[in-house]
């Protein structure tokens, strides 16, 4: 399995693993009517056309900070991909939040989201970016365990708006990326 920083030619790719891999994790854990939503509005097309504005975006380093990487397996079939960006407020200067994670549920459990999160670290790192956070559902248990097991730390509860749904949200935060880094730099 092969990481590395997203290009334009990934995105039909990145379209089907996030709204795949999204309406799975999430069935059962958001309420049914915006899951009903997500699956009829959410499209592939819909998607690539978000991570197209995305890594144009990157691409014109505007935010050097920001970065989206996939793995892929040795035929180049993109597996999981996930995005960083700089936190939203100046108290968290030199934090970044994990703003998507998701490898496809056949492929999980094998160490592709640890080895996404350590790409990011490393890349993160080397923009001077020295914590991590990530959000995700209090009603999502596997992404949780994940989180606690890479050694992340609770430090808030808050509560997200999607399409007029209130979800509560839990935030993981590593206040040191350079073992999560050095991982990534071992393989």
């Amino acid at each position: 399995m092969h990481v590395r920083e997203a290009t334009l030619p990934d995105v039909p790719s990145m379209a089907r693993v996030m709204v795949d891999s999204f309406l799975t994790a999430h069935r059962g854990q958001i309420p049914e009517a915006l899951w009903q939503w997500r699956q009829q509005e959410w499209t592939y097309a819909v998607s690539a056309q978000g991570w197209e504005r995305i890594l144009r975006r990157i691409a014109e380093a505007s935010r050097p900070q920001e970065c989206v990487y996939i793995v892929q397996s040795p035929s180049g079939e993109i597996l999981g991909l996930a995005m960083a960006q700089p936190a939203v407020t100046e108290a968290q200067a030199s934090t970044a939040e994990v703003c998507a994670l998701y490898v496809h549920t056949h492929y999980q459990r094998q160490g592709l989201g640890r080895r996404l999160l350590a790409a990011i670290a490393s890349h993160l790192q080397s923009q001077g970016i020295s914590a991590l956070q990530i959000g995700t559902l209090k009603t999502n248990a596997p992404a949780r365990r994940f989180y606690e097991a890479l050694g992340g730390q609770v430090v808030e509860e808050r509560d997200i708006e999607d399409h007029g749904y209130v979800l509560r949200e839990v935030v993981y935060r590593w206040s040191d990326l350079r073992p999560m880094a050095v991982f990534h730099n071992q393989e």
